[in-house]
């Protein structure tokens, strides 16, 4: 059992901190502009990717409605305990929404989806992409706003426009429009869409490494630690409580609770930089975060499993 659980977190975080460790050494030599390579992402690569996917991927109708009530749920909670919390230590401005995000936005994609496939299969896989996509939909919906919104010289009508004309809404919109019309590119078209699409998730993990080299990262009572107690430890507690309260059971459970556990999402990152809203907290969060899911992840499969 540990051994396999061992191979398992082997197979997702090696690649994951080694993609990280290049984007550092890039940067730490090259001294690359982190804000173009962001924008390239922004606006073309995850587009892409989010288009692929709804696209593609087959959903499990018989646990769609309760995961997605899940998923709302988590999310509505999470955010008011991150509002209170920077509330009370006088988070304001771009580092209060950029706060919230880190609780919000989660890496249920690139690193939630391979760790559900390993450990539960092809039918976790399936409820993990219905987690996935909302929390894509929604939660990059909602940070959007919060990130645009975050600056006192941006209005709320300016920060709603900003949100609904990012690349990533019309790409979500577009790609339910193609699910439900069946009308989409094909042939080498699509193929080199959903080839651009796969380019994100390495690029997302360079932009980190990139970032993390002006990131100093202190231990303490800080907004990095604090975010990331909320973000590892409240994730998982309130996901346990959710998923019974809504009668998941079996698979559909725990896959619930992982993907409520995963740490920030690494595209906080390129929101952060796009909207110049706390990149250097953003950065440190994703990297506590993910330091901290390679002790918390193994403590929640050894229970659910």
């Amino acid at each position: 059992m540990l051994a396999s659980l061992g191979q398992v977190l082997l197979d997702v975080l090696a690649p994951i901190v080694v993609v990280t460790a290049v984007g550092y050494l890039l940067q730490s030599r090259l001294h690359l502009d982190i804000r173009s390579i962001s924008r390239i992402i922004f606006y073309v690569l995850a587009p892409c990717l989010i288009y692929t996917n709804l696209v593609k991927l087959e959903f499990d109708p018989g646990t769609v409605g309760r995961l997605l009530v899940f998923s709302a749920g988590l999310m509505a909670v999470m955010a008011f305990f991150a509002y209170i919390t920077a509330r009370k230590w006088g988070y304001k401005g771009a580092l209060g929404s950029a706060f919230l995000v880190a609780t919000i936005l989660l890496n249920n994609g690139n690193y939630g989806l391979p760790l559900n496939l390993f450990a539960f299969g092809e039918t976790g896989f399936g409820y993990a992409l219905i987690i996935f996509m909302f929390n894509s939909l929604v939660g990059s919906t909602t940070a959007i706003f919060l990130l645009a919104h975050c600056h006192d010289d941006v209005p709320a009508r300016v920060a709603l426009k900003q949100t609904l004309g990012a690349p990533v809404i019309w790409a979500m919109t577009l790609g339910m429009l193609s699910r439900v019309t069946g009308i989409a590119p094909s042939g080498t078209m699509m193929d080199m869409i959903e080839m651009m699409g796969r380019s994100a998730i390495p690029v997302f993990l360079l932009v980190l490494g990139m970032t993390l080299t002006t990131t100093r990262i202190r231990l303490g009572r800080n907004a990095i630690t604090r975010a990331t107690s909320l973000r590892m430890l409240g994730g998982p507690v309130i996901g346990l409580v959710l998923a019974a309260l809504l009668g998941l059971s079996g698979i559909a459970y725990s896959v619930a609770v992982m993907q409520a556990s995963m740490p920030t999402a690494v595209n906080s990152i390129v929101l952060s930089n796009e909207f110049e809203a706390a990149p250097d907290f953003m950065a440190g969060a994703v990297f506590l975060t993910t330091i901290v899911s390679v002790v918390t992840i193994p403590i929640l499969l050894m229970f659910l499993k």
